[in-house]
């Protein structure tokens, strides 16, 4: 049950945060919110709640994991719920074992319900997160075939770096950079025949994977009664 829990939700969209707020109140919880990873630090030691939901995209600034690496130096096995449109942390050019033991991790466009983000919840604060509460290591997530590298290079690719920019960014060749494409390009099926082509549809995927609509992003149930 929820009743008497506690949780500071993180999220920088405030129709989501207020939805997600008023659904979890009506569930027992007893919620403060935050916009960013600034407001976020206070509200933790002011409120020092039982578990919070971080989104990973926080605007400008420190993203959740930055966040939740800082709160958990203070509560080492702080109840974390990571709530995201990112299908896993690679896509924030993180290590997807690097995540605090014990978290969950949900994709927005596939939450279903509020009752499965409670659920979640509940399993975060009991210390029995499962495999259905980890949507970052669903084999059928977006972009799953692709190596972190070859994931970081296509991040960098859709934000409108050329080779030569991305080989300087990443510390690598020209030609290191090719290859990888060439591979990301065969991995998702892209006709390599024309480079042009190729460089659109590769981020098009990119960011396809990473962004939903918004209207996606409100679990049903969660609208205030």
């Amino acid at each position: 049950m929820a009743e008497f829990r506690s949780v500071l939700i993180v999220e920088d969209e405030a129709l989501l945060r207020d939805l997600m707020a008023a659904a979890l109140e009506s569930r027992g919880f007893t919620v403060d919110t935050a916009a960013t990873a600034a407001d976020a630090k206070r509200a933790f030691r002011r409120a020092d709640p039982d578990c919070v939901i971080v989104d990973v995209d926080l605007g400008g600034g420190p993203n959740g994991f930055d966040l939740v690496e800082v709160l958990v130096r203070s509560v080492p096995h702080l109840p974390v719920v990571f709530l995201t449109n990112l299908p896993d942390p690679r896509f924030a050019d993180r290590d997807p074992d690097g995540l605090p033991s014990g978290v969950a991790y949900l994709r927005k466009s596939a939450l279903s319900d509020v009752d499965s983000l409670v659920d979640a919840l509940d399993a975060a604060l009991r210390g029995s997160v499962g495999t259905e509460h980890r949507h970052d290591r669903d084999r059928s997530r977006p972009l799953a075939r692709l190596t972190r590298k070859q994931l970081a290079v296509l991040r960098l690719l859709a934000s409108g770096m050329s080779n030569a920019q991305i080989a300087q960014e990443r510390g690598t060749t020209i030609k290191a950079v090719e290859d990888t494409v060439h591979r990301i390009a065969l991995a998702l099926g892209i006709d390599q025949s024309i480079q042009g082509n190729l460089r659109v549809a590769a981020a098009r995927h990119f960011l396809s994977a990473a962004t939903v609509n918004p209207a996606d992003e409100v679990p049903k149930g969660s609208e205030p009664s």
